[in-house]
């Protein structure tokens, strides 16, 4: 599609093709098929790639993550007078990440009630650390059944 005449035919198509050159190229245009099937390809390519910058040019507009974060956490105009910037940036924080807060608290709680209660099958007696974190308790017994052979040696 690269052909001589491509560079006018774009130009016709802008309309910044003069008045002359113009009038030449429609004479041009009457007399070739191919001339013509090459203005049409233009045309259908420009039509597509409007289509797809318009297209792209709404999806652009839709605000980002961080946008429609910080127009979230922004400050309220009412509320602005009585704290300082500072104090409600950090109170908008809060009150955006509270329920991620509350639901991991939860989910920590419940592993460790878990392991609480696994520790009772234990023959040993487990400290509460070992207990909430779910190990098994470590007493000079199970030190002094320890199977050496299947760790990995720190030698060369």
């Amino acid at each position: 599609m690269n052909t001589p005449n491509h560079e006018r035919l774009l130009r016709l198509l802008d309309g910044t093709l003069p008045p002359g050159e113009e009038a030449r190229l429609r004479d041009d245009l009457a007399r070739s098929p191919e001339l013509r099937a090459e203005l049409d390809a233009l045309k259908a390519l420009r039509g597509l790639l409007q289509t797809t910058v318009r297209a792209s040019s709404e999806q652009a507009l839709k605000p980002f993550f961080t946008d429609r974060l910080m127009r979230r956490i922004a400050p309220a105009p009412q509320r602005l007078a009585a704290t300082t910037p500072d104090e409600e940036f950090f109170g908008s924080l809060l009150r955006l990440f509270r329920p991620i807060a509350v639901a991991s608290l939860l989910l920590i709680l419940g592993f460790a009630t878990y392991n609480v209660t696994l520790s009772d099958e234990y023959e040993a007696e487990a400290s509460t650390t070992e207990a909430v974190l779910g190990l098994p308790p470590v007493s000079l017994a199970t030190a002094y059944d320890l199977d050496l052979s299947t760790t990995s040696s720190t030698e060369p």
